[in-house]
């Protein structure tokens, strides 16, 4: 499937478009969408044993027909820990650079989720903010790309996206299944509780 919606140069909606709270009936229905698009995805590019962020993402690229460009960037306290932006021939991701290598593959995981569900807006960064943020890289290359303000819909559809994908892909196939024991299937519980 390849995506037919393609995001203006940013990807986050600006403080007017900004949405407010999900109610009860719209909550069960944004779960059950996660559900079904983790699902479709997962069916379409599923993920590799042993899991890896990088091998996933080039399956992603070839049913998408688009080539996904993960950049490492300087975490900065207030800023956010990444960022998704649909270039005219690339789809680009930011992540921080000096985190552990499974809260790196969350917050590609949470931009992917923006990129699966084509969330789309305005962005609120200057280039000399993104040279400042990422020195080594070319200010247009991540002007308006790590500043945002988001809608809470799209924010909680991303992590929900995030937190499933992620599940799936770190998770033994018996941490899910009756009886399982040990801290993965503690972890799975916990997180079916959350998720409703």
């Amino acid at each position: 499937m390849t995506s037919s919606v393609i995001a203006p140069r940013c990807t986050r909606l600006a403080p007017a478009q900004r949405g407010g709270p999900i109610d009860a009936h719209g909550l069960t229905q944004l779960r059950a969408g996660a559900r079904a698009r983790v699902l479709a995805v997962l069916t379409a590019v599923p993920l590799p044993r042993p899991w890896s962020m990088n091998r996933w993402v080039d399956g992603l690229e070839a049913w998408r027909g688009r080539e996904i460009d993960l950049v490492p960037v300087e975490y900065r306290p207030g800023q956010p820990s990444g960022a998704w932006q649909a270039r005219p021939a690339y789809d680009l991701i930011a992540y921080t650079e000096h985190t552990s290598a499974l809260h790196q593959d969350h917050i590609i995981a949470h931009e992917l989720a923006h990129m699966l569900c084509a969330h789309t807006g305005s962005c609120l960064m200057s280039e000399s903010e993104a040279a400042e943020l990422a020195p080594d890289l070319a200010p247009r290359a991540l002007s308006h790309l790590l500043t945002r303000v988001t809608s809470g819909r799209d924010e909680y559809e991303a992590e929900l996206i995030a937190v499933l994908l992620m599940s799936a892909a770190t998770s033994e196939p018996l941490a899910v299944q009756p009886g399982a024991s040990g801290r993965a299937a503690d972890q799975a519980r916990r997180l079916a509780a959350l998720l409703g």
